[in-house]
């Protein structure tokens, strides 16, 4: 039986909170259980997913924050703007507010180029950063952090706990920041890991799934094809390039006997952050159950079910609409618990 939609949106809340921090918690955020899956994170999309949704949870959000100040130097800015651009995640802004508090603590320019990136809000616009669970504006008593009022946003000054350590290696959730140790940041990290992880990939595939541009994949292939350990066909039509895991993964992960698996984060957190944006939205939840039926059908028909299929958890979305109203809440709902239980 179908969830009332109040209550979906409280247990989705607390999924997507749960599934966030056992993520941070594997990069080395302290105080949670970690993933159970054998899931390799995506850093920048696990950032900008964060930036909207754990504005319901300011301990996760500041410890975010407090593994930033330790790990900045392995966060790529640019790919992290091609996400933002490419799937159109909604805290964009707030994004750029964590990055003006990273810009006054290091010198690199990086930091700053993103800051500068969003147009800062009069601070007569300015509203509350964080929300109780009920979705209340949680009120800021006492002194305001000046950056995040800058950006439109209020809250209680940052304060640094130096909690968080340098993410954890041997680990299968940290495998990308592993090869971004090793190997720089850059497409070469991305495209070595997708061959690690998927045993072959053509350009475009590889391109579409680390969200580099084709030519930056390429010019990372040619690199690689001089080691003599990357295999491809002469042909250029159709060509896949191979890569034999075992040896490396071995290395990295110290004889890791679990399959690892890959996952195309972005638009995944960009289907989830639809869906928390639709059950949050009190309009939606104080309609019809048949005006809620056709919108949820019609959010998975344009906006749910290609990123699902991009992610690679498309056999997971089995039902579209076509059951009668609250047979489809159901589908909806359980379609949805999958697909998080899937990769928790």
């Amino acid at each position: 039986m179908a969830m009332p939609p109040k209550e979906f949106r409280d247990h989705f809340l607390e999924s997507l909170l749960d599934l966030l921090w056992r993520q941070w918690s594997a990069l080395g955020v302290s105080g949670y259980g970690k993933a159970q899956n054998s899931v390799v994170i995506d850093p920048e999309a696990l950032l900008i997913f964060s930036c909207s949704i754990c504005r319901y949870d300011q301990r996760l959000f500041d410890a975010m924050l407090d593994w930033l100040d330790k790990n900045e130097r392995f966060i790529n800015i640019q790919r992290l703007r091609t996400m933002i651009s490419k799937e159109k995640f909604a805290a964009a802004d707030i994004l750029a507010a964590v990055a003006a508090c990273m810009a006054d603590k290091n010198p690199t320019p990086k930091w700053r180029r993103l800051a500068d990136a969003v147009e800062r809000a009069a601070d007569k616009n300015s509203g509350s950063l964080f929300f109780l669970k009920n979705g209340d504006p949680m009120p800021v008593l006492g002194k305001e952090d000046a950056v995040f009022r800058q950006y439109g946003y209020l809250r209680s000054p940052v304060e640094n706990r130096n909690r968080a350590i340098a993410f954890p290696p041997y680990s299968p959730e940290t495998l990308l920041l592993q090869m971004r140790a090793l190997f720089g940041i850059g497409a070469k990290s991305e495209t070595l890991l997708y061959l690690l992880l998927n045993e072959k990939g053509a350009i475009q595939d590889i391109a579409s799934n680390t969200y580099y541009s084709w030519r930056s994949i390429q010019d990372a292939l040619f690199e690689m094809g001089h080691s003599g350990l990357l295999y491809f066909p002469e042909s250029k039509r159709g060509r896949f390039y191979r890569l034999d895991g075992k040896p490396w993964l071995d290395i990295l992960l110290r004889e890791h006997q679990k399959k690892i698996r890959w996952i195309c984060w972005p638009p995944l957190f960009r289907a989830f952050e639809l869906i928390w944006e639709k059950f949050n939205n009190p309009e939606f939840l104080e309609s019809s159950p048949l005006a809620q039926t056709a919108e949820l059908g019609e959010l998975m028909r344009t906006d749910i079910a290609d990123r699902m299929e991009r992610a690679g958890l498309g056999s997971l979305i089995t039902n579209y609409g076509a059951d009668a109203e609250e047979a489809y809440l159901e589908s909806f709902q359980t379609n949805i618990d999958n697909s998080l239980r899937e990769v928790s």
